[in-house]
């Protein structure tokens, strides 16, 4: 981002947020690196992980919505990196908005999910974890390397449901439909931006949020036409941007001619604030509020999620 758009970014995001949430908002840029793992049940189990990590005398906060989602204290980040737990997947390093969609899609053992954008594999392998292995993903990326290294991740995680592709997910074909879609769509990444990591906020500019909205509009509509009747739809991206998020869902619904509604996303005790209702001189779909928007804080980025459910 140039120093000329910097103004540009911030009269945006005060916008959005609301002049009440935008200091907080400002400093989360600025925050410590929060450790959250998740337990990767496939390998281990949380008992097991806990007198692990007592043993070695990692502290660990509780995250109070999920069991299997931990953050660690005393330890330094190149140090996580290098511990055993981390190399032989019983511990999977996972920002805490990260596990928030797939919470969101609820995958059940025995279904067919399709994971539309699936590297690094994060939200792939705790998929097949929340699915005991049992059922299939099909879990498909563009890019030959982050495709390889979806399956290095698959494989030290233990994740064996899960079949890989490597195309644009948008020419992806399939002769059955799925249970359930994940889209964690490329977004402009507004909601980890740091300000002491210039590659995270390098690249912004309003013509990349018309960039990325093509991408997402092209990778929903394509994802909508594999969806069973009365499957499930999660869309996320990390970013604030509104022509992102209400923008691409209110399309999305005009352009399925009300094949596909929206279903509610609620997590207890995680702060979040409320979609909008329009942006520039635009007006969203009502049913956009039954979005969830995360506000970012000490301890989460910023995240949106939507969920897409098909008419019977």
């Amino acid at each position: 981002m140039s120093k000329e758009l910097f103004p540009v970014f911030l009269e945006r995001l005060k916008a959005i947020v609301g002049n009440e949430r935008y200091d907080q908002v400002v400093r989360s840029f600025s925050r410590p690196d929060v450790l959250s793992i998740r337990i990767n049940t496939l390998k281990t189990v949380r008992q097991e992980i806990l007198a692990k990590l007592n043993e070695r005398n990692i502290a660990i906060r509780e995250v109070p919505w999920s069991a299997e989602a931990l953050i660690l204290e005393g330890i330094a980040r190149e140090e996580l990196g290098r511990m055993d737990l981390i190399n032989d997947g019983s511990l999977y390093r996972q920002s805490l908005s990260s596990m928030l969609p797939v919470l969101a899609l609820s995958p059940q053992p025995g279904e067919r999910i399709l994971d539309m954008c699936a590297a690094p594999g994060s939200k792939t392998t705790q998929m097949a974890a929340m699915m005991h292995n049992e059922g299939e993903i099909v879990a498909v990326e563009a890019i030959r390397g982050r495709f390889y290294r979806l399956k290095s991740v698959l494989a030290q995680c233990g994740a064996t449901n899960v079949a890989t592709k490597l195309t644009d997910a948008r020419r992806f074909r399939s002769p059955v439909l799925f249970d359930r879609i994940l889209v964690d769509a490329p977004c402009s990444s507004e909601g980890r931006f740091k300000m002491s990591d210039p590659d995270t906020y390098a690249y912004w500019s309003p013509r990349k949020i018309k960039e990325m909205v093509r991408k997402q509009r092209g990778l929903l509509l394509h994802a909508s036409r594999f969806l069973k009747p009365g499957g499930t739809l999660v869309y996320a991206t990390c970013t604030f941007a509104p022509e992102e998020n209400e923008g691409v869902v209110d399309w999305l619904l005009r352009k399925t001619g009300g094949r596909l509604s929206l279903g509610p996303v609620h997590f207890a005790g995680i702060q979040d604030y409320p979609a909008l209702g329009g942006w520039q001189g635009k007006i969203f779909d009502s049913r956009v509020q039954d979005c969830f928007r995360v506000l970012p804080g000490a301890e989460m980025e910023g995240f949106f999620i939507a969920r897409f459910i098909a008419s019977k």
